[in-house]
């Protein structure tokens, strides 16, 4: 099959366009219509499942009050936990710094103690190093005196 040869005129064109226009806007406002009267219809229900009563299993009959009351109670006791837990996280935080404070003034304390001292021992290092070079060149002078007093003997 080939392409239909019948061409469309502009008014038939312009009067399509307006249908379609018409028939979309129509639909349009139909399903926002839709979509009021839903909501109106759960609007006017949310009151009646307010006002039922529930059986409970134990206890006789639940109204809609004292559940709703119960919900609070058990969101407020929730968000006592909630705080209670956050506080706790905040002392163990708090608790920690501190720990890590100490030991950060504990490691100053130790390397304010721990300065006299290095100096002492570096002073007395280079005193016995001092001491070790004498040593070194006495037993070098000793040696060479030997050295030359044996070579002397040795001659004469």
């Amino acid at each position: 099959m080939g392409k239909p040869t019948a061409r469309t005129t502009p008014s038939l064109k312009r009067r399509l366009k307006t249908a379609l226009t018409a028939g979309l806007a129509q639909a349009h406002a139909g399903a926002e219509a839709a979509a009021e009267l839903k909501a109106a219809k759960e609007a006017e229900e949310i009151p009646c499942k307010r006002s039922k009563r529930s059986h409970l299993q134990r206890g006789g009959v639940l109204y809609a009050e004292e559940a709703r009351d119960m919900v609070v109670r058990r969101d407020q006791n929730e968000a006592k936990k909630a705080r209670e837990a956050l506080e706790r996280a905040h002392t163990a935080i708090e608790r920690a710094a501190r720990t890590e404070r100490k030991r950060f003034i504990d490691a100053v304390k130790r390397k304010k103690l721990m300065k006299p001292l290095c100096l002492e021992v570096r002073k007395e290092a280079r005193i016995r190093a001092n001491r070790s070079k004498q040593c070194k060149t006495e037993r070098m002078e000793f040696y060479i005196l030997y050295s030359m007093w044996w070579w002397w003997s040795k001659d004469s």
